[in-house]
């Protein structure tokens, strides 16, 4: 949807907030107030609906919808009298909003009614990736990580390198082909996009969840930020693919398992109980943790992209040195008569 038709149905919704308002405005003193305000937010929505289509002043634009967001913070003040639930806006989505606007008035972005949508279909794109569907693609290509050379001969089978070495160059090339071919279909993508859709490029804001509040960034921020992301959960999901393969030997039981592990947070939300301690498991969907859906889904302010990736980070060292621990482990157990036969 084009910012004007978006700025079109928020003027509609606004509309029908007055037949809401109209009967009790005369008798109920704050209900008054909320009408008055509410008269200034539908005539600066129509501005903004001007400005954005036939008008030609996107400076306009911007500041009559940080004084909408004003009005719409008083609005909440005086209790949103009078106005049904489910014609109200949240608080969150109206800073979401001013966050939006300050970005585009300190960098001074011109405003067209495509602006925001190709950058748009990228971000919205990965979105649809992360979390289950990139947990599943990695735990996919990490099922027989160390598996596949019991079965099959394997360059890596007879050379004599450490078990760490053989583990740290088996991640890195499995790490580089899911993100060579993830670069070459966002390349494609955005190459159609181009073509095809009359927007702007990565300079236009994309909202990121920072310490418990909302801030604007580029297109091209949020992208480093979702790829990073996305780099430490595939280090950390295939290193978890190496300790069950030495745990389970089964290339179906590293799936079933990593799923389950994924779910559980939920499993345990789901009886009643609130476990923080497994917050982090949920960590791996990157885009929630940028846009602070997942924040707001475990109620916790907390969660943000910096403390999810030390967090990440933290458990791909505790998993290290449980799969060193596990292999030294696994080589003690060799028979004494057979001392050169690896157990991985």
């Amino acid at each position: 949807m084009s910012l004007q038709d978006q700025k079109r149905n928020e003027y509609q919704t606004s509309y029908a907030v007055f037949y809401h308002l109209d009967s009790g405005r005369h008798a109920i003193p704050e209900v008054a107030e909320v009408y008055e305000r509410h008269t200034e937010i539908q005539s600066l929505l129509g501005m903004q609906v001007w400005n954005i289509g036939g008008g030609s002043d996107p400076e306009q634009y911007v500041e009559d919808g940080l004084e909408i967001n004003q009005l719409r913070l008083e609005v909440h003040d005086l209790g949103n009298s009078g106005i049904s639930d489910h014609l109200i806006v949240p608080r969150e989505d109206i800073l979401k909003e001013d966050a939006l606007l300050h970005y585009i008035r300190d960098n001074d972005l011109p405003i067209e009614s495509d602006s925001f949508m190709t950058n748009h279909y990228i971000t919205n794109g990965l979105a649809m990736m992360s979390g289950l569907l990139f947990l599943i693609i990695l735990l996919i290509s990490g099922n027989e990580i160390l598996v596949y050379e019991r079965k099959h001969h394997s360059v890596l089978k007879g050379v004599p390198i450490t078990f760490i070495k053989k583990i740290t160059s088996k991640v890195f090339v499995h790490s580089l082909f899911i993100f060579t071919f993830l670069i070459l279909g966002i390349a494609i993508g955005y190459s159609y996009l181009s073509r095809n859709v009359e927007g702007g490029g990565f300079q236009f804001p994309v909202l990121m969840y920072q310490n418990d509040t909302y801030v604007a960034i580029s297109t091209i921020q949020y992208l480093a930020y979702l790829f990073i992301g996305f780099g430490v959960v595939t280090i950390l999901i295939l290193l978890l693919s190496v300790l069950m393969n030495m745990m389970f030997r089964h290339a179906f039981a590293n799936v079933l398992i990593g799923l389950g592990i994924f779910i559980l947070p939920d499993i345990v939300r789901a009886a009643g109980f609130e476990a923080r301690f497994l917050h982090p498991i949920k960590y791996i969907d990157i885009n929630k943790v940028l846009s602070g859906e997942l924040a707001a889904e475990l109620n916790n302010p907390a969660i943000d992209f910096w403390n999810a990736m030390i967090t990440l980070g933290i458990v791909s060292l505790v998993l290290i040195v449980i799969i060193y621990a596990w292999n030294k482990y696994t080589y003690l157990q060799v028979p004494k008569n057979n001392p050169l036969t690896k157990a991985f």
